[in-house]
């Protein structure tokens, strides 16, 4: 029969008690010895009583610190018993889920207002600088009487000029809202690299792959996949070209439950300031880039509960999709 630990702090009080008066009693009857080993006794549930209360102190302490350091892996051993100090774990541990899940939410709930943010700074700016333009060379041309015919024709080959950007930078948005579902079967990592080498010599691309284990099959949606990975390799080979010895890898393997496949390069990398916002919509840091692809390949990878990442210094970058198993 196992005791509850609240049985057991009662029953030490209660040894305690006893063994005081038993203590007292020997002692008036001269037995010294007698009295000095139940002193031990006493002592010694004493301390096993402020150890289990240390342990209880522990444990708060961890979780306090885990908060404070806002440290989400926090977790407490709870072993399968049904005394109080395991019984406060779990209810440690179910507290701690809780706060996790909220402050993930409410990280998400910021991080996607952020990007509306920034996504509406970037769409007015798009649009002022190229409605701007329009307005103002059509006020000239209403205003002015004199205007001859080479005037005329330049001014209104900019605004066509302007209305194809305009057009074209909507149509792009476009597509970033009309994303349809992935259509997930099994694809083998090693055939799907081999196909895509034929698909991208056209754009000069040569990139070398690995596959671990070599038989690798993972889910995903084929065509997605395929420009998902194109837009990457194309970007590594834009990030190469003043490299002596341009270098493109692939590079898929089994990651416990995920399936990493990561494109990585030997460019000169991405700055600082633009790392944090190369996956914003129409965010580019070259000057004819539409700053779609990237945002494209990442509700991608949304669509398929997955997600991208990046890692960049100076001797180069290393972009990650990951997919669920």
């Amino acid at each position: 029969m196992k005791f509850q630990t609240k049985h057991i702090f009662f029953l030490k009080i209660i040894a305690i008690v006893l063994l005081s008066l038993a203590g007292a009693w020997v002692f008036l009857k001269g037995l010294v010895f007698s009295a000095a080993l139940i002193l031990i006794g006493i002592i010694s549930i004493a301390v096993s009583m402020y150890f289990d209360r240390k342990k209880l102190i522990g444990r708060v302490e961890q979780l306090i610190a885990g908060i404070r350091h806002s440290d989400f892996s926090t977790h407490f051993a709870s072993p399968a018993t049904n005394d109080e100090f395991n019984h406060l774990s779990r209810e440690m541990n179910d507290a701690l889920h809780v706060f996790r899940s909220r402050a993930r939410d409410a990280m998400i709930d910021e991080a996607e207002s952020q990007a509306w943010q920034k996504l509406i700074s970037v769409l007015t700016h798009e649009i002022m600088n190229s409605v701007a333009p329009i307005i103002s060379l059509s006020e000239t041309l209403s205003e002015r009487t004199d205007t001859d015919l080479q005037t005329m024709n330049k001014a209104m080959q900019t605004i066509h000029r302007r209305g194809k950007g305009l057009l074209s930078f909507v149509e792009n948005y476009r597509k970033l809202t009309k994303i349809p579902q992935p259509f997930i079967q099994p694809i083998r990592a090693s055939a799907l690299f081999e196909s895509l080498q034929l698909l991208v010599e056209s754009d000069q691309i040569r990139f070398s792959f690995t596959c671990y284990p070599e038989k690798l099959v993972f889910r995903a949606d084929r065509n997605m996949i395929d420009q998902i990975l194109i837009n990457l390799l194309r970007n590594a080979r834009e990030a190469t070209e003043n490299q002596p010895n341009p270098e493109i890898k692939i590079r898929a393997e089994q990651a416990g439950n995920e399936v990493h496949i990561s494109v990585i390069d030997n460019g000169s990398g991405i700055s600082p300031e633009a790392i944090d916002k190369i996956f914003i919509p129409f965010y580019s840091t070259k000057p004819a880039g539409s700053g779609i692809g990237l945002s494209l390949s990442r509700q991608m990878m949304i669509r398929h509960k997955g997600r991208i990442t990046v890692k960049s210094d100076e001797n180069g970058s290393t972009f990650t999709v990951v997919f669920p198993e």
